[in-house]
């Protein structure tokens, strides 16, 4: 049975969790609103998600329960938060963006909710590949509207997108 690591508030949108191997995480909602700044219908609706690992302990070991953690945080937000939406960019500045990209599509699929759709973006500038995503409750009412200006993205985000 996989449990999952007790999360702790620490502000608004800002959580912490420690695992078994006293490997401390961090997972954080942020105004994500300028990124979409030429869709004002729903610009204020978009966080930016993320998670960091706070204590370096050489090589991590799989910890299947940091998965089910996180993913229980992002279930819960979009049930309670229908019009919101995430949107997380896949770091590239270690050239490990690819791979961050496939965990998180694997684990998008082990979800097993229908009601979260995942919308990917690859963006391709001179000297990197940008991976970026959207995560959205299937009944935001705005979902069509929201997956085509994502699918669109405006120069100006491109051109954030590109210094993330």
């Amino acid at each position: 049975m996989f449990n999952l690591y007790k999360l702790s508030e620490l502000k608004s949108g800002f959580y912490e969790f420690t695992t078994e191997q006293n490997v401390v995480y961090a997972v954080y909602f942020g105004d994500g609103q300028s990124y979409f700044h030429d869709y004002p219908e729903f610009s204020g609706e978009v966080l930016t998600f993320g998670f960091d690992r706070i204590t370096e302990t050489g090589k991590p070991r799989l910890d299947i329960n940091v998965r089910f953690t996180i993913t229980w945080l992002i279930i819960h937000y979009l049930q309670n938060n229908q019009d919101k939406i995430l949107f997380f960019v896949c770091d590239s500045a270690d050239s490990r963006g690819a791979g961050r990209k496939k965990i998180f599509e694997q684990w998008y699929r082990h979800l097993k909710v229908d009601y979260i759709e995942m919308h990917n973006e690859s963006i391709y500038t001179g000297d990197m590949d940008i991976h970026c995503s959207i995560l959205l409750h299937s009944h935001n009412s705005m979902k069509e509207y929201i997956i085509s200006s994502f699918r669109d993205l405006s120069h100006a985000t491109t051109q954030k997108l590109k210094s993330y």
